[in-house]
C-alpha cells in the first residue's frame, strides 16, 4: 500500500485523516490484562549470540546498544521481528522500542523487558504505537506509582489493562502503521537535505576564487573596544535583573527570552549590560562544536539584559557590514578556526581573547560587502522558509500514529487494574 492511499494528512489542522478508520463503525474494545494479550521472552539467546547486533531502546524507537556485550553474552534475550522491548529503568521517559517484520534480528539486554503479541489477539504493530501514545504513557505512570526510576518488570505490567480491538481492525490499522517509517524516513531525508543547503551556500562565497584575494584582517583589529565578558555570579529567583544563558546565541540575533535571574549589585553589573549592535560570541561549551556561535543583540531591547562570563562582546566597528559579518562568521573556515583553537579543561571546551582576537578574516570592501549580504540574506531566508516546512512536514508524518489509533480506539475510558 502507498503512502498517499493509506495516510491523509490535513496540513491546515495540523490532524491527520485515515479513510474508514472512524470509531464509530468498530466494535467495542475489550480490556485485558498484559499476559492474556502478550508474551514474555523471558529466557536468553543462548549460544546463538554471536554475530547478532545489540539493540537498545530510546524515545526515538530502537537504535544500537551504547555499551558493550557483557561477560554473559548467551544471558542476553533475542529480539525477533515481531516483538517490542523497553528498558524498565526508563520506560517513563519513553525508551520503547520495535523490532518490526523483515527487520534483523538481534539481541537486547538480559535487563531489558521483551514481549510479543499473542497471535490473533493483539497485534505488535498496533502495541508498539499505542504504548507510545498518551493513553499508553498514562498507564505506565499509574503503574510506576511515581517514582520515574521504578522499575516496570512485565509482571508489573499485567497489573493494568490493555484495550484491544477486534483482530480485524488491528490488522488494517498495522497495515496502515507500517507505512509511517517510511514516510518519516523520507521527510527526514528531505530535511537534511535542506539543512545542508546554508553551507553551501556559505561555501559558494567564502571558498571561492574571488574570496581567496580579499584582504585578511586579524578579528582583534576590527573591534572598537576591548573584548570583555560578562558577569559569573549565579543568580536567586527574586532578583531583579535578567542574564542571558547560552541558548540564547541561536539565529543572526540573540533570544533575550532566554535568561535567568542575576543577583549581582549595581556596581557588578556595570559594563555587562548587552549592548545593541555588539555581537556575542560563545567562550566555552561542553559540546565543541558550539564553541564560538554567534549573535548580535538586538538594536532595541524591551529592558536591560545582563551577559554571562562564558559570553564575549565584540563591538564591531564601521569597517563591517553586520549582517555579512554574520554570513562570515557561519562559515565552515571560520568555524575550523574557532574549533581548533578551543583548549578543553574539566570537559568544558574554551578559546581565550587572545586567540579569538588573532582569527584571520578574509574581508572584501564595503561596496563587495553590502551586495555579498543582500544575495546572501535573501538565499538564506529562502532555505529557512524551506526547512520550517520539511519541519512541518516531519512533524504532520509522526502525528499520523496518533491520528490512526483515535480511529481505532477512539476515546474509550482508560482502565487500570
Amino acid at each position: 500500500m502507498s503512502a498517499s492511499a493509506a495516510l491523509h494528512t490535513r496540513r491546515d489542522s495540523g490532524e491527520s485523516e485515515v479513510e474508514g478508520s472512524t470509531s464509530s463503525n468498530n466494535p467495542p474494545l475489550r480490556w485485558l490484562p498484559a499476559n492474556e494479550c502478550l508474551e514474555e521472552v523471558s529466557r536468553g539467546i543462548g549460544p546463538e549470540w554471536g554475530g547478532l547486533p545489540l539493540y537498545g531502546a530510546t524515545r526515538d524507537g530502537r537504535a544500537p546498544a551504547r555499551e558493550r556485550i557483557g561477560k554473559h553474552p548467551e544471558r542476553y534475550k533475542p529480539v525477533e521481528p515481531g516483538t517490542v522491548f523497553y528498558n524498565p529503568m526508563r520506560i517513563l521517559l519513553g525508551s520503547i522500542a520495535m523490532l518490526d517484520e523483515g527487520e534483523n534480528r538481534g539481541i537486547t539486554s538480559p535487563d531489558y523487558v521483551v514481549v510479543r503479541g499473542r497471535p490473533g489477539v493483539l497485534h505488535h504493530r498496533v502495541f508498539y504505537h499505542w504504548l507510545r501514545s498518551l493513553a499508553g504513557e498514562q498507564l505506565i505512570r499509574d503503574l510506576a506509582r511515581g517514582g520515574v526510576r521504578e522499575r516496570i518488570l512485565f509482571k508489573r505490567l499485567c497489573k493494568g489493562r490493555i484495550p484491544v480491538p477486534p483482530w480485524p481492525t488491528q490488522l488494517r490499522l498495522a497495515e496502515q502503521l507500517a507505512v509511517v517509517p517510511l514516510a518519516r524516513c523520507a521527510a527526514l531525508d528531505r530535511l537534511a537535505a535542506a539543512e545542508a543547503l546554508p553551507a553551501a551556500i556559505l561555501r559558494d562565497v567564502f571558498e571561492s576564487e574571488e574570496a581567496q584575494a580579499w584582504d585578511k584582517i586579524e578579528l582583534g583589529s576590527l573591534v572598537r573596544t576591548p573584548i570583555r565578558t560578562g558577569i559569573s555570579k549565579p543568580g536567586r529567583p527574586d532578583s531583579a535583573k535578567k542574564c542571558l544563558t547560552l541558548s540564547a546565541v541561536r539565529g543572526r540575533l540573540l533570544q533575550l527570552d532566554s535568561c535567568k535571574p542575576a543577583d549581582v549589585t549595581d556596581a557588578e553589573a556595570e559594563g555587562c549590560w548587552l549592548r545593541p549592535g555588539c555581537f556575542y560570541v560563545v567562550r566555552g561549551n561542553g559540546n565543541r562544536e558550539l564553541v564560538g556561535r554567534g549573535a548580535f543583540a538586538p538594536d532595541s531591547m524591551p529592558e536591560p539584559r545582563l551577559f554571562p562570563d562564558l559570553l564575549f562582546q565584540l563591538d564591531l566597528g564601521e569597517r563591517i557590514d553586520p549582517a555579512f559579518f554574520w554570513c562570515l562568521w557561519s562559515s565552515a573556515g571560520v568555524r575550523r578556526q574557532l574549533e581548533d583553537r578551543a583548549r578543553t579543561a574539566a570537559g568544558i571546551y574554551k578559546i581565550n581573547t587572545e586567540n579569538l582576537k588573532s582569527l584571520a578574516l578574509a574581508i572584501p570592501s564595503p561596496s563587495e560587502q553590502h551586495r555579498l549580504a543582500t544575495t546572501l540574506s535573501r538565499s538564506l531566508g529562502a532555505v529557512d522558509h524551506l526547512i520550517a516546512r520539511c519541519r512541518e512536514d516531519l512533524a504532520a508524518v509522526d502525528s499520523i500514529p496518533a491520528a490512526l489509533l483515535r480511529g481505532a480506539f477512539g476515546d474509550s475510558p482508560r482502565e487500570v487494574g
